[in-house]
């Protein structure tokens, strides 16, 4: 990035992978906001192995071994470091270089294993709990039959409504979008003001992250989430970024404004391409509907 009478680094559509650009803009006026944020989820665990497994009814990778680690220990799989190797590549030809000026990773070894494989040049990354994944308290490391024989109260909440309910010793996804909007507002706002950063996460800190960066409700989130559009899945290495520069024009905003969303190892089109981010704001009438 470059201020003054010189360039800024920013981005164009071209067909399916949108082509990193020069435009000439005026010096950046000053911003407490970053001018780019992005986030990636980590590669295929073999926490995520043993999960679909049991889904598809094969328990048989829960074993007493397996229990007794915290979730925090999972590793990647062979096809989750193909998929770290993956996104590095499409964030170096898609985002600056790959450059950042701000790098973070959850404390999670699948997280920190994933920032390491995106190999990024001249990476130096700093670890936050903060952006850890979203604690299941009692029901962490089971399958979801397990958790209905044993829980069957806590599960039935559960499906009273999915942002609120809170596993018996753990937290609500309400609670994992206040310590991400902390992480997010007061240090990635505070030390990379018109600059760009990357943060390599988990799945259930995804869905918080859209909510604070595009300002969705807990119902439009909840209302996302049952439709399941393949635009809005959430895959290993997913990757989110959000930039205050208008993809078109190069012409830079106050406030993030766009946004994309893309699966590095499966590209689609349609699915990648940038979205308007749309700050909506209620009139007196449509909070008493």
């Amino acid at each position: 990035m470059f201020n003054g009478s010189k360039t800024i680094l920013a981005h164009t559509p071209n067909s399916t992978i949108l082509d990193l650009q020069y435009y000439s803009v005026p010096q950046l006026k000053p911003n407490h906001r970053p001018l780019e944020l992005v986030f990636v989820r980590h590669g295929e665990s073999e926490g995520n192995v043993a999960v679909k497994a049991a889904e598809d009814g094969d328990p048989s990778l829960f074993t007493d071994e397996f229990r007794k680690r915290h979730s925090s220990t999972w590793d990647l799989t062979p096809k989750g470091v193909e998929q770290a190797k993956a996104a590095g590549k499409w964030i170096r030809e898609n985002i600056n270089g790959g450059v950042f000026d701000g790098y973070y990773a959850s404390t999670y070894r699948r997280a920190k294993r994933t920032a390491g494989f995106l190999n990024l040049p001249g990476a130096k990354w700093n670890l936050r709990d903060y952006i850890r994944e979203h604690d299941w308290g009692n029901l962490d490391v089971m399958t979801d039959e397990e958790r209905h024989t044993k829980y069957p109260d806590a599960m039935d909440k559960r499906e009273v409504n999915p942002f609120y309910f809170a596993a018996p010793g753990g937290e609500s996804l309400a609670e994992v979008l206040i310590r991400a909007r902390v992480g997010i507002l007061a240090t990635l706002y505070r030390k990379l003001p018109n600059k760009r950063g990357v943060v390599v996460t988990h799945g259930n800190m995804m869905w918080p992250i859209r909510i604070i960066m595009e300002g969705l409700l807990p119902d439009e989130y909840l209302a996302l989430k049952k439709k399941k559009d393949p635009k809005d899945k959430i895959n290993n290495c997913q990757i989110f970024q959000y930039s205050r520069i208008n993809p078109e024009t190069g012409e830079i905003s106050e406030k993030f404004s766009w946004m994309r969303s893309v699966c590095p190892w499966n590209l689609n089109p349609k699915n990648d391409a940038w979205r308007p981010i749309t700050h909506k704001k209620y009139s007196n009438e449509e909070l008493i509907k």
